[in-house]
């Protein structure tokens, strides 16, 4: 597709423009540089065989005269043209494109043309369909002209996006993993020492209702931090193989009544779908923010759909979306008819706090959360929206068919007192001062250390049996994890419970325990710290 009308015409012409042509024969590689070797090109290749070569490459390839007419477009340039030759060739790219003299991209062109300057250019094409891909341009010019060569780079641009994003939300979860730590030690003083003062006071207390709020505040903290952890992907899970249809339609009954009566809700499962590897309670708070977000963005009613699938992910697909990997997945579909997003608003909507909604009507953590719910049971999330246009989030979990693993669950204690000793290991002095306090209030003798060589003295000291350790995970010189198995070399019999703000990869892979390992996340609270000791006191050793 050329000025020419024969091959030696449309040779000469590229050799005229191109300063290089590169092709593959006979398995190695030949460069025909203008003017010297394309006599060459000719006695190897023949004029209609190297004009096929130009036309085919790749790289779009169009010229235009010094009065701005198209002479020359090669198929690519064609394809991103996305018009017909006849629609291009002898016409001017004023005629062809409306405007483009007022362009940055023209500008390049007519210095190229008056300098013979190279130059590039990154632009954003918008069709008259409103679609838009982005082309690398390069101008050189030539005899005939200017050279204008183009290369669609849209999809390598989308991934850049999506890696800066998935960079981004690494840093950002790291950042909110470090917060919930200190934040669940300074809650596990607030709500412990309010719950003990609580118990001691009458039901009459004038003080009761201050330090009720006191206390209602210090949980939705507790619930901020249980988000932040879910979005940095630290949050303990206890995975298993589910289906996704039961969790599905156990969760339809929940979501009809969070839903107003101008919703309506529809579900799709398919039978036989394949299982996957998930803790049913996170799924479950998956589907619940989604339709939430799903409801509020039908503020005059509309339609929730959940869709269930088997699907096979393509290679051509993972290249598109950065993260993703090949092979059989089980789909969670979430779609709404109702206003829909802007690409500016899809490209944030996982960060942390960000929220279109008004102020006091949400924390914007509900999708973040999501985000890393998903992330850490191994899937990928996507959103396709348009303004007006409803809303539909895809999660994608690859199919597990190994065996069940899961750890059969802990029985409940008839009573949540005791007698036992119990070696408390925590660095941060008030956490450790309120820890042992409760543990004496249900009966047990603490022996209390603030780090691993202060646990260790102290059990070298004492004679008689040391039932439990309790120690925090992340401590300084000596982790909780390794104080542990040093101590149950020395002490065969001694059971181990951990506690923590937040995961560490020493006793918790990516969210998931360790077989045999028991664990009490932050912040504690009397109840469940003596029911979580209490139940380990009774069960029998790991082995």
């Amino acid at each position: 597709m050329c000025a020419g009308n024969d091959g030696i015409r449309q040779v000469d012409f590229a050799a005229r423009c191109f300063d290089v042509v590169v092709v593959s024969c006979k398995g190695g590689r030949y460069r025909f540089l203008h003017p010297l070797f394309m006599p060459a090109a000719l006695h190897i290749l023949g004029a209609d065989e190297l004009a096929n070569v130009v036309g085919s490459l790749r790289e779009g390839i169009q010229v235009v005269d010094r009065e701005w007419r198209y002479v020359y477009l090669n198929r690519a340039a064609l394809a991103h043209a996305r018009k017909p030759v006849e629609e291009l060739l002898g016409k001017t790219m004023l005629e062809c494109y409306p405007g483009i003299e007022t362009t940055d991209m023209f500008e390049l062109l007519r210095q190229c043309q008056e300098d013979h300057a190279e130059g590039s250019l990154r632009n954003e094409f918008v069709y008259p369909d409103g679609s838009k891909r982005t082309f690398e341009l390069r101008f050189r010019p030539c005899d005939v002209g200017v050279v204008v060569m183009s290369v669609d780079v849209t999809d390598e641009q989308r991934l850049e996006a999506q890696l800066r994003h998935a960079q981004k939300m690494e840093a950002v979860g790291r950042l909110a993993g470090s917060v919930a730590h200190d934040f669940n030690n300074v809650l596990s003083v607030i709500l412990s020492l309010t719950s003990i003062i609580l118990d001691d006071l009458k039901a009459v207390d004038p003080l009761r209702i201050d330090l009720e709020s006191i206390k209602k505040a210090g949980e939705r903290g507790a619930d901020l931090t249980r988000q932040l952890l879910a979005l940095s992907r630290q949050q303990v899970i206890s995975p298993r193989t589910v289906d996704i249809n039961q969790i599905v339609l156990d969760s339809e009954r929940m979501l009809r009544r969070l839903l107003r009566e101008d919703v309506e809700l529809n579900t799709f499962c398919e039978r036989g779908l394949s299982k996957v590897r998930v803790d049913p309670g996170q799924i479950d708070q998956v589907i619940l923010n989604l339709a939430i977000n799903a409801r509020d963005a039908m503020p005059e009613g509309g339609k929730l759909s959940i869709e269930t699938k088997n699907v096979e992910l393509e290679q051509s697909y993972t290249t598109e979306h950065f993260g993703s990997t090949p092979g059989p997945h089980v789909m969670l579909a979430i779609s709404d008819t109702g206003i829909g997003m802007s690409r500016e608003t899809q490209a944030r909507i996982f960060e942390p706090f960000f929220t279109t909604k008004e102020v006091g009507k949400g924390t914007g953590l509900g999708l973040s959360t999501v985000f890393g719910i998903v992330k850490q049971c191994g899937g990928n999330i996507w959103v396709y929206s348009e303004l007006g246009g409803g809303t539909t989030f895809r999660v994608y979990f690859p199919v597990f068919e190994g065996p069940d693993t899961l750890a059969p669950e802990a029985q409940e204690p008839a009573t949540l007192k005791g007698s036992e000793t119990i070696l408390l290991v925590e660095d941060q002095d008030d956490v450790r001062r309120v820890a042992a306090q409760i543990l004496k209030r249900y009966g047990y003798h603490v022996i209390e250390a603030r780090n691993a060589g202060e646990a260790w003295l102290c059990a070298e000291r004492r004679a008689r049996t040391i039932h439990l350790l309790l120690t925090d995970v992340v401590m300084p010189q000596m982790s909780g994890r390794e104080l542990a198995e040093r101590l149950s070399q020395a002490r065969p019999e001694l059971k181990v419970l951990y506690m923590s703000g937040y995961t560490e990869n020493s006793v918790v892979q990516h969210g998931i325990l360790d077989s045999g390992i028991a664990y009490l996340q932050k912040p504690i609270l009397p109840e469940s710290l003596a029911r979580r000791v209490r139940e380990v006191l009774d069960a029998p050793k790991f082995p």
